[in-house]
């Protein structure tokens, strides 16, 4: 929040600005994320921001939809999810014998949008956008995801919010629609993978998965 800060105010009085603007922890003790969203930004110079940030970077994380910009920061529970999911999901595909090909946070952009997805698989074999896609929202606001994964046509759209699993399939309207069941992983117990993220226990929240899988 210091760059935001430094902006906002004299310099010198920038830290004491980014320590009001850091979010308060969550109930349960959970730092959300930090987004922040500029309006007006061009097509050429968010592709200028992001080659100057360098594509090995893990933050800030950008999106980008029609002139608006969102930069994003995770925070350690934002990463712990991620994994979480990211490792069960690994365990899902093994014992099911689905071929998958992670694409991770790869940048995917088209002209006036743009993405960095907190993970993203391939399924049976490698394609030129994802079929799956995972976000992670332990804050509000930013730039819509859906609407920005619409124009990549993405068939799921998985978005954690509030300690759940939210999935989103695209429809033949070209919209997305809420469901409770993967329609590209109809065996995969969402409820069960809800509970299993919420386990504090890297080993603990993988042996109970894999126990509902064999």
């Amino acid at each position: 929040m210091v760059m935001v800060a430094s902006l906002l105010v004299q310099p010198e009085r920038a830290p004491k600005l980014a320590e009001l603007l850091t979010p308060d922890l969550r109930v349960n003790g959970a730092e959300p994320e930090q987004r922040v969203v500029l309006s007006g930004i061009s097509w050429q110079r968010y592709r200028k921001i992001d080659k100057e940030l360098g594509r090995d970077r893990s933050v800030p994380r950008l999106y980008y939809l029609d002139g608006n910009l969102e930069w994003m920061s995770t925070s350690e529970e934002h990463e712990r999810i991620k994994e979480w999911i990211g490792d069960l999901l690994s365990d899902f595909f093994f014992e099911e014998d689905i071929d998958v090909i992670p694409r991770g946070q790869a940048t995917i952009n088209l002209r006036n949008v743009g993405a960095e997805p907190d993970k993203s698989w391939c399924i049976d074999g490698n394609k030129k956008y994802p079929d799956i896609l995972l976000e992670i929202a332990l804050s509000s606001g930013g730039v819509d995801k859906l609407e920005i994964y619409r124009h990549f046509k993405i068939p799921e759209v998985w978005i954690w919010r509030d300690r759940k699993l939210e999935v989103f399939v695209l429809k033949a309207s070209g919209q997305y629609q809420r469901s409770r069941k993967s329609a590209l992983l109809s065996k995969l117990d969402i409820g069960l993978l809800e509970r299993c993220v919420s386990v504090s226990s890297w080993r603990e929240a993988r042996k109970r998965f894999r126990a509902h899988l064999v």
